[in-house]
C-alpha cells in the first residue's frame, strides 16, 4: 500500500477546510441522534411508570463514570488511527485497537466488580426507599455489565473516524443507537419488561454495532487477513496516558461542576433549578458542534503528524477555528434573539421557561467565543496537550462556581450567576490563544515514531 493512496489534507486552506467539514458533518449527525436517543429512552421509561424513571434518574450520576471510560478509550484510539493514516499504515489500526481491548478488559473487571460491591452503599447514599432498593441495585448491576460490553463498537467507530471514514464511523454509532431505542420500545414498553430492557437493549445494540464496525473496517482495509492481532502495541498505553486520562478527567470535572452550579442556585427553589437545567441541556446541544469540529480538526492534525508534515499544523488549526467562528457567529445571534422561543420550547411552565430564556439571553451572545474555546480544548486533548486542557477546564469551572457563589450571595438573584458565566465565557479567549500555542509547540516537536514492524515468521 503506497502512502499516496492514504494521503492527508494540506497545506492549502481549501483542502483542509473541506477535510474538516467532511469529517465533522457525519460525526455531528451521529452525536445529535445519539443524544436524541438518550432523551427518547428517558421518555419511554417515563411511560413505564414512575418507578422505572426514578431508577433511571438515580443511575445518571454513576453513568458519568462509564462515559469517562468511553471517551478515554475512544479518543485515544481515534488519535492512534489518525496517526496511522498519516503514516500510510492501515495495517496498524486493528492491532492497536486490540491492544486497547486488552486494557479495556482490565478496566471492565475493576468497574464491574466495584459496581457489584458498591450497589448497596450507593442505595444508602441516595436514600433509596426500601420499595425501590432491590430494583435500583439490580438495574445498576446489569447496566454496569451492559455499558462495558460496548468496547468493540466504540473502538471500531473511533478507528474508522480517525482514519478518515467518518461516515462509516457514524453508521456504527447510529446502528447501536437505533437498536437500543427499538429494544426499549419493544421490550420495555410494549413487552412489559420495564427498566431492565435498557441494559439488555444496550448489550444487543453493542453487538450489532460491533458486527457492523468489524465489517466496515474490513471493507475499508483496516482489518486485513493474516494481521497479527495478538501482538501488544506499547504505543496504545502512551495514547491512554497522553489523551485518554486527560479526557476522562475533563468529564469528571464537568460532572463536579454541574453539582457545584446546582448548589449555587439551590436557595432559589426548584423552578429556577429546572429552568437552568433546561438551558444547560439546550446549551450542550448547541455547543456540541464545536466539540465535533475540534475532534475533526484534531484528526486532520494527527494525520499530518503521522505523515511528518508538522509545518502544516498551525495553518490547519487556524482553519478549524475559522470554521468554528463562522458557525458560532450565527448560532450566538440565534440563541440570544430566540431566547424566549427556546424557553417555551423546552417546557410549558411559564416560570421555568422564563428562567431558561433569562439564561440564554444573558449568555447566548458569548457562544461566539465558547465555540472556539471548546474546539481549542478538544484539539489540545487530542494532540498531547491534555494536561493543559484539564488545567484550563478546572480553572474555568472553579472560577464560575466560586465567583458565582460570592456574587449570588451578594446580589441574591440567579441572573448574577448567569452574568458570571457570561464574563467567564468572554475570558475564554485565553483558551483559544493557548490552543494555538499548543499546536505551534506540537509542530516543532519530532513526529510520532512508528512502531517497529513485527518480525517475519519463518516458513
Amino acid at each position: 500500500m503506497t502512502t499516496e493512496t492514504w494521503d492527508v489534507p494540506g497545506p492549502g486552506g481549501g483542502p483542509v477546510r473541506r477535510a474538516i467539514v467532511r469529517l465533522a458533518v457525519p460525526m455531528a449527525f451521529a452525536e445529535v441522534v445519539g443524544l436524541l436517543v438518550l432523551v427518547g429512552v428517558v421518555a419511554l421509561m417515563g411511560r413505564m411508570g414512575d418507578e422505572a424513571l426514578y431508577v433511571r434518574a438515580l443511575y445518571l450520576p454513576i453513568g458519568h463514570l462509564f462515559i469517562a471510560v468511553y471517551v478515554a478509550f475512544g479518543f485515544s484510539n481515534q488519535v492512534a488511527a489518525a496517526i496511522s493514516r498519516g503514516r500510510g499504515r492501515p495495517e496498524d489500526v486493528a492491532p492497536i485497537a486490540m491492544s486497547f481491548v486488552r486494557m479495556w478488559g482490565v478496566a471492565a473487571v475493576v468497574l464491574v466488580v466495584a459496581t457489584l460491591l458498591a450497589a448497596p452503599l450507593l442505595a444508602d447514599a441516595f436514600s433509596v426507599p426500601d420499595a425501590s432498593r432491590a430494583d435500583f441495585m439490580t438495574f445498576l448491576r446489569w447496566m454496569a455489565v451492559a455499558e462495558l460490553l460496548q468496547v468493540a463498537s466504540i473502538l471500531c467507530s473511533s478507528s474508522l473516524r480517525g482514519f478518515g471514514h467518518a461516515g462509516a464511523g457514524a453508521a456504527v454509532v447510529l446502528a447501536g443507537a437505533a437498536v437500543q431505542f427499538g429494544g426499549v420500545a419493544l421490550l420495555g414498553l410494549a413487552g412489559g419488561m420495564g427498566a431492565l430492557s435498557v441494559p439488555l437493549s444496550i448489550a444487543v445494540g453493542a453487538a450489532v454495532g460491533a458486527l457492523l464496525g468489524v465489517w466496515l473496517m474490513r471493507r475499508h482495509g483496516l482489518i486485513r487477513p493474516g494481521t497479527d492481532l495478538t501482538r501488544w502495541r506499547p504505543e496504545s498505553l502512551g495514547h491512554i496516558r497522553a489523551v485518554g486520562l486527560p479526557v476522562a478527567t475533563t468529564q469528571l470535572i464537568l460532572f463536579g461542576a454541574n453539582f457545584g452550579l446546582l448548589w449555587v442556585l439551590g436557595d432559589f427553589g426548584p423552578r429556577v433549578i429546572a429552568g437552568f437545567s433546561s438551558a444547560v441541556t439546550l446549551q450542550f446541544l448547541v455547543l456540541m458542534p464545536a466539540i465535533v469540529l475540534g475532534s475533526a480538526t484534531a484528526i486532520v492534525l494527527n494525520q499530518q503528524r503521522g505523515a511528518g508534515h508538522l509545518d502544516w499544523m498551525p495553518a490547519t488549526m487556524r482553519n478549524g477555528l475559522a470554521i468554528t467562528v463562522g458557525v458560532y457567529l450565527l448560532v450566538s445571534v440565534v440563541m440570544w434573539a430566540g431566547s424566549d422561543l427556546f424557553g417555551r420550547m423546552m417546557t410549558p411552565s411559564p416560570s421555568i421557561a422564563d428562567q431558561t430564556a433569562l439564561y440564554l439571553s444573558t449568555v447566548g451572545l458569548t457562544y461566539v467565543l465558547m465555540g472556539p474555546v471548546l474546539t481549542s480544548l478538544t484539539v489540545m486533548e487530542q494532540i498531547g496537550s491534555g494536561l493543559l486542557a484539564v488545567v484550563l477546564n478546572l480553572v474555568y469551572f472553579a472560577a464560575i462556581v466560586l465567583i458565582g457563589a460570592i456574587v449570588v450571595a451578594a446580589v441574591a438573584e440567579p441572573v448574577a450567576l448567569y452574568r458570571t458565566i457570561a464574563w467567564c465565557n468572554l475570558a475564554g479567549v485565553v483558551v483559544v490563544l493557548a490552543g494555538l500555542h499548543a499546536v505551534r509547540r506540537a509542530s516543532r516537536q519530532p513526529a510520532p515514531a512508528p512502531a517497529p514492524a513485527p518480525a517475519a515468521s519463518g516458513g
